[in-house]
């Protein structure tokens, strides 16, 4: 795997210009290093803004940077590994001998101008519910308190729009948004600032807002528009009824991301499940399309800093190559390759990437996306690994991995299975895989395995699967629905204990995802149908037990290491025959594992690989 990720030493790193400068960063064998570089001078040397080696000896990690609008201070924000908030640091790039400014317990920031910072800070629930306001210079306890939430299911985002104009203070749950604007140039020593509501929550309704000269910008899904539209409304009228449709989507389509440009707003999506991204000119009011590289791949929106540009950056991760980058000038509507990447030593022409369907228990038609040699013959004896997620609306996307290579080069089928709970097909995608609807998900990836084993792609003795998370607990139920159909499992940090952690309402993020699974201490037949789903209350000693390789973080706050660690001792318990049921413990990680550092990951992935090998490829 390591050869896969060589990249030769004279590539030069990939710059956002902005201010003057060109900001690019580098990994090293510690960390990353954040650098910057004046435009226009040969002679310029690097400015190494921060080099974050020395965080590695602390199992602490970068979680955001960013530069103040005039690029004078640079705050990096920090967490130990596996606590999701820590301390933001103030880097003053022009006054070397200033004295430094940390705040702790902060979960996200924003800049609202050159003097003054808004930050979220979590409960102990981990849900961010406070925003505060910072000026530079003054201490932390004199911070003003800006907004509060008190709904235990909500918890707060804050964002700044594009043209700097505002700070956008964002209330969500799994089902509602409100947002309330701030005046970005507010001086504080009038008082606190004044919020201004878009529009009051309501169950089922969503939105996003940006701004662009006087008129907001609002992402929504209101008035049917199950898969989100684009809308807006002049400043002084932000109510509902004031919201005038921009951009509308047709029934296969979904909006997922927008950016704002003094002449454009693109659009990020998807059409029929596969991405797409959508250019429309605010001038004469017309879109068109982007023609892609790749037909299966995975968007991401470049860093844009200029708001005053035609050309836009954005990435695409392919199952064949790297990371590629490209330039599109929106005028012009010409796409320019900025840094193509293969994979060394990989032919991709021996490979392709195929949609197929399995009909499901309502005749649902359930997409897959295999990645497979070119010359794979229909004989039931291929290995296969099926991957899913199935929860929160999260796409399982044909993106790179590099563990992907070792099978694929060994004659293995990738089955990447887009369940409901996903949202592959739009929003009814995903509401058609949770709380009350959730055995869809399972109904649906048990379609899929019984698809690829009838369509003779494989059969149970070369099927395995993997799952992270909630796709762990996907995956996981598998073991009492299903273990006939599976050769091997590898459950990642899985939430294997649904039950349990739903009925805690103390544990971090149990009342912020009600939304998602139900409440099952208010409505039984919730109890019920999680019971029947939870891989930990539907261990037998009748189960026919699949291999298993289950991996825990003792840091982990989202999944807490106890759950995997009960299913396995009671899979032990149960089952005499369990020799093949393996749990890895992490004691330094949390529920995103070896965060930044490649060794870590790789050394997790190969270690994932070769038990898959071992079980389903013995020889």
């Amino acid at each position: 795997m390591k050869r896969r990720l060589h990249i030769p030493q004279n590539l030069p790193p990939l710059a956002t210009v902005a201010h003057g400068y060109e900001y690019y960063s580098r990994t090293s064998s510690y960390g990353m290093v954040y650098l910057r570089k004046k435009l226009g001078d040969r002679n310029a040397s690097e400015e190494v803004l921060l080099n974050a080696g020395f965080l590695r000896s602390l199992n602490m990690m970068i979680r955001k940077v960013l530069l103040s609008p005039n690029h004078s201070i640079f705050a990096y924000n920090t967490e130990t590994e596996g606590m999701e908030y820590g301390d933001l640091h103030f880097k003053y790039l022009n006054k070397k001998d200033a004295e430094s400014e940390v705040l702790h317990d902060v979960f996200n920031f924003v800049w609202a101008n050159d003097e003054t910072v808004y930050y979220t800070v979590p409960n102990e629930q981990l849900r961010p519910h406070k925003v505060y306001a910072h000026r530079l210079g003054t201490d932390q306890e004199n911070d003003i308190l800006v907004y509060e939430e008190p709904d235990e299911t909500v918890f707060v985002d804050i964002t700044s729009t594009k043209d700097m104009k505002y700070i956008t203070i964002n209330s969500n749950s799994l089902a509602s948004s409100e947002i309330r604007v701030v005046d970005a140039t507010h001086d504080f020593t009038i008082g606190k600032p004044k919020l201004q509501l878009i529009e009051p929550r309501k169950k089922g309704i969503e939105y996003y807002v940006d701004h662009h000269d006087d008129t907001f910008y609002i992402l929504t899904n209101v008035d049917g528009a199950t898969n989100f539209k684009l809308a807006r409304a002049p400043d002084g009228q932000v109510e509902k009824e004031h919201w005038e449709d921009v951009i509308t989507m047709e029934a296969t389509e979904k909006i997922e991301d927008v950016d704002v440009f003094q002449n454009y707003i693109v659009v990020y999506g998807r059409r029929e499940g596969l991405p797409m991204i959508l250019c429309h000119n605010l001038e004469t009011s017309e879109t068109h399309n982007v023609d892609l590289p790749e037909k299966f791949c995975v968007l991401q929106p470049g860093t844009n800093l200029d708001f005053n540009t035609d050309t836009f950056r954005f990435s695409v991760l392919s199952p064949f190559a790297h990371e590629s980058t490209f330039d599109y000038d929106m005028d012009a509507r010409k796409l320019k390759p900025v840094r193509i990447q293969p994979i060394h030593r990989f032919d991709r022409s021996k490979y392709a990437c195929t949609r197929v369907h399995a009909t499901s228990h309502d005749n649902k038609l359930i997409p897959i996306t295999l990645i497979h040699r070119k010359d794979m013959q229909l004989h039931g004896r291929n290995p296969v690994l099926m991957r899913s997620y199935g929860a929160y609306g999260v796409s399982t996307d044909p993106d790179f991995r590099i563990e992907h290579f070792p099978l694929l080069e060994r004659g293995w089928v990738i089955a990447l299975a887009h369940v409901r709970g996903g949202s592959e097909l739009g929003r009814e995608w995903y509401e058609e895989g949770k709380v009350g609807k959730k055995m869809n998900s399972f109904k649906d990836f048990i379609s899929v395995a019984e698809y690829l084993v009838s369509n003779k792609v494989t059969s149970p003795e070369y099927l395995a699967a993997l799952g992270t998370s909630a796709g762990g607990l996907l995956v996981g139920g598998m073991l009492h629905m299903r273990p006939d159909l599976f050769k091997a499992m590898v459950l990642r940090v899985p939430f294997v204990d649904p039950l349990s952690a739903m009925l805690n309402p103390d544990l971090p993020l149990t009342q912020v995802e009600y939304p998602e699974w139900g409440n099952p201490s208010e409505d039984p037949k919730i109890y019920d149908l999680i019971e029947s789903y939870s891989p930990y209350d539907n261990v037998s000693k009748e189960q026919k037990q699949p291999s298993l390789y289950i991996t825990a973080g003792m840091k982990d706050q989202r999944v807490a290491y106890w759950q995997p660690l009960k299913l396995i001792a009671r899979i032990r318990q149960q089952q005499e025959a369990s020799s093949n049921a393996l749990v890895k413990i992490d004691l330094d990680r949390g529920h995103f594992g070896g965060g930044t550092e490649q060794e870590v990951r790789l050394s997790e992935a190969a270690e994932q690989v070769a038990f898959l090998i071992s079980q389903v490829q013995k020889s």
